[in-house]
């Protein structure tokens, strides 16, 4: 798909999604400023657009907009990151328990499919795109399971890590691994919910450990170039 320019006219769903996307694949890392001038002059639009954009962003907790020192990709604490994690470990330990046992033979091919192409990025070293299909595997778990509000809840929780990731994930380090979500496959497809669960909370607890909880990062980039270049995003 062919990239826009600037003088292009995007919508505001467009707008979002690009945002949204370069947020979640870390390509705009935690602390990043989403000046509203540069952000009309990229997309061509209005300044009301871009701070409805943003406000909706903001709504999404994956930008954080101050007075007096406008919009920026939130930046997680310490504490907020480690309450990330320990939500969801409730939720999905529950959305893995209810599932366990139900698993239907597409649902399963689908998602080994899904690990498949996590695999290969993983070989091409394609980073933007192992992030984004490791968390869409959480989501898949959660929509298969059919439990919607709980889906919704875990959509939230998942781009809220991935912030976390962004921030304190150790250098030369994958933060998911798709070896991991095998297992967690091979777990649901069975027929115990305790082994389900339990393979859940180490798969999360060592993306966990793989953080450095200590470290603070700032990388300054050209935000025009990062939401131009990349293609649109689906919400």
């Amino acid at each position: 798909m062919s990239t826009k320019s600037s003088r292009d006219v995007f919508s505001d769903e467009d707008i979002y999604d690009r945002i949204f996307g370069a947020i979640q694949d870390h390509s705009l890392p935690p602390g990043t400023r989403l000046v509203e001038e540069a952000l009309c002059e990229t997309f061509g639009a209005t300044r009301q657009r871009v701070r409805k954009v943003l406000s909706q962003l903001a709504f999404a907790h994956v930008v954080t907009i101050e007075p007096h020192r406008g919009a920026s990709v939130s930046k997680p604490g310490i504490e907020e990151a480690r309450q990330v994690f320990a939500a969801r470990r409730v939720i999905e330990s529950a959305i893995v328990r209810d599932l366990t046992g139900r698993l239907k033979p597409r649902d399963r091919a689908f998602l080994s499919e899904h690990i498949d192409r996590e695999a290969q990025a993983a070989r091409q070293s394609d980073r933007a795109e192992v992030i984004r299909l490791s968390g869409e595997f959480h989501l898949e778990i959660a929509r298969i399971n059919g439990n919607q509000v709980l889906e919704q809840f875990l959509r939230e929780l998942v781009i809220r890590e991935s912030l976390v990731i962004a921030a304190y994930e150790r250098p030369g380090q994958s933060s998911c691994s798709y070896h991991e979500h095998a297992t967690m496959l091979e777990a649901v497809a069975g027929n115990d919910p305790e082994t389900s669960v339990r393979v859940t909370l180490e798969h999360l607890g060592n993306i966990e450990d793989r953080l450095d909880l200590n470290r603070d990062r700032d990388a300054p980039l050209d935000v025009s170039a990062v939401l131009l270049r990349r293609r649109s995003a689906s919400r």
